[in-house]
């Protein structure tokens, strides 16, 4: 899940480091305000060692994700013909609910691992103190022998009522520890609500 894509969201924060090492660090390029929730850009940068213990992680997560690809392929197409069976035995309304129940478990089993290692990891702190992790729902990397690139934007929803942030970051598998940093966004929910549709500033442009 992430922002609505005809909304053109407020930037309320830009260009902080979340954590640095030798020739690996993690940073927050920007947050973008929405009326449902902030958008969290972040880059990783890595090199030498962390670049290579990078990209090993990607090439297994890869190949992990393909193998699973395959086999829920050949899930979902052994549940359709169980599905054609049983509607020829119940009639089509009960193979219809039992198709539904089993596509809900084949896609749980295969949602993918947390523990990949393949991307950052990014929460926050909840009011009972607990690290709530978010998901990246978009990323893209680049990988030479001895430098290691990853952008990746996490959705955070609802907007913190009160604009305090407490970000956690951590990809231990390259050498970022877990890490926290305090954000204080002022006026957040006031400055949410300016975000607009991009089909008015269309038609503005055209009038």
């Amino acid at each position: 899940m992430g922002p609505n894509d005809e909304l053109l969201g407020v930037v309320v924060h830009s260009g902080l480091v979340l954590c640095r090492r030798k020739d690996v660090v993690a940073a927050l390029r920007r947050i973008t305000a929405f009326p449902t929730g902030l958008v969290l850009d972040t880059v990783v940068l890595a090199r030498g060692v962390h670049a290579q213990a990078a990209g090993r992680r990607r090439h297994a997560a890869t190949t992990k994700r393909r193998a699973a690809a395959a086999a829920q392929r050949e899930d979902e197409a052994a549940a359709q013909y169980d599905s054609e069976a049983a509607a020829q035995r119940e009639g089509a309304a009960a193979a219809e609910r039992h198709h539904a129940l089993e596509q809900a478990r084949i896609e749980r089993r295969y949602l993918p691992s947390f523990d990949e290692g393949d991307v950052l990891r990014l929460g926050i702190t909840t009011s009972a103190g607990e690290t709530r992790w978010l998901d990246a729902y978009e990323s893209t990397s680049s990988a030479t022998e001895d430098h290691y690139r990853l952008e990746a934007a996490y959705w955070l929803s609802p907007t913190p009522i009160d604009g305090l942030l407490s970000l956690i970051c951590a990809w231990p598998e390259i050498g970022l520890p877990e890490t926290q940093t305090d954000i204080i966004l002022a006026d957040l929910a006031v400055r949410a609500a300016e975000a607009f549709p991009l089909w008015n500033a269309a038609e503005d442009s055209d009038a």
